[in-house]
């Protein structure tokens, strides 16, 4: 078993011949794992329904926007968990349009003293490129390019389809978690026309943390890491959130070379959570943006099966 683990985790860790970074960046990972490994539908053991709307690099034009929703549940099949959902993306930066949505799935079974998941992604990506509003430089400095009529560059609204997959691991074990995910696993390829195509980047993603219940059992702290490369640039989020009285929660984020984030969040009751995020800029990005901000809205449902009989108290186990 141990050689089957570390033989699937060797495999995502040298798939390569990337380019760009493409994925949409997200401050609140923690809490929507599932937005990016799909090996972690199921894990809450709840019904879970959460949304992310992201807006990226405020005063900056074209900053752009994410916005994420996922529906994932767990199923108890002959004695076996398995863990399905669904997951929605829309994210415009520049001017790329960037919509897909995946089918996922889980299986899980014992690895030594822990749990893992094991599972795939499969769905389509839409891309499209707004190559009507490509403009070129008011002042031309030094050798001008004519980028307006550069051939290389679509002159007009393009926009297509491609199938793509993905494949996650995810470890649990008591109050420790890790997962690694790579996305976009058979390197799409969008046609827009018979001179222009597109294929997106994959993103390999390695993440991890822990829940610490301190001395006063009212507050429990969690640190977190997510580190994403598509093997030409990277991203390390280190994070820490320290949850009082299993309702409220605050902490930072540090994204190497990139923003301090201050995160807040509530329970608002019967499942339903809210969360908050603030980027400041670290970087000579400052200059050109002042922030980003980001929401996250999540619901919880406990659908035991035998409880349908009883009324159930929800209650949210992202803060327990």
């Amino acid at each position: 078993m141990k050689r089957i683990v570390f033989g699937f985790f060797l495999v995502l860790s040298f798939l390569s011949n990337l380019h760009a970074q493409f994925d949409a960046q997200l401050s609140q990972y923690m809490h929507n794992a599932s937005g990016f490994n799909p090996a972690a539908v199921g894990e809450s053991g709840m019904l879970d329904i959460t949304g992310q709307h992201r807006l990226q690099w405020i005063g900056m034009p074209n900053g752009g926007s994410t916005t994420v929703f996922n529906i994932n549940t767990p199923l108890n099949i002959s004695g076996r968990k398995h863990g399905i959902g669904i997951n929605f993306i829309n994210d415009q930066v520049g001017l790329f349009v960037n919509q897909g949505a995946h089918l996922q799935y889980a299986f899980q079974f014992k690895a030594g003293k822990g749990l893992l998941n094991i599972g795939p992604q499969l769905g389509f990506l839409s891309i499209g490129f707004r190559g009507d509003s490509v403009r070129g430089p008011l002042v031309p400095t030094g050798e001008y390019h004519d980028i307006q009529n550069d051939p290389a560059i679509p002159g007009s609204l393009v926009e297509g389809f491609a199938l793509d997959m993905g494949l996650g691991a995810w470890y649990t074990l008591r109050d420790f978690y890790a997962g690694i995910s790579y996305s976009h696993l058979n390197q799409p390829v969008v046609e827009w026309t018979d001179q222009h195509v597109y294929q997106p980047t994959g993103t390999l993603y390695i993440t991890s943390g822990y829940s610490k219940t301190l001395n006063d059992p009212k507050y429990v702290f969690k640190p977190s890491v997510l580190f994403k490369t598509d093997f030409t640039t990277f991203k390390l989020d280190l994070s820490a959130l320290l949850y009082f009285n299993n309702q409220y929660w605050g902490g930072l984020t540090y994204r190497h070379g990139d923003a301090a984030v201050i995160l807040a969040g509530i329970n608002i009751g019967n499942g339903l959570s809210i969360g908050y995020s603030f980027d400041l800029p670290v970087s000579q990005m400052i200059r050109a943006s002042w922030s980003s901000h980001e929401v996250m809205l999540s619901y919880e449902i406990n659908i035991k099966s035998g409880d349908s009989s009883r009324r159930n108290k929800y209650k949210s186990i992202r803060i327990l």
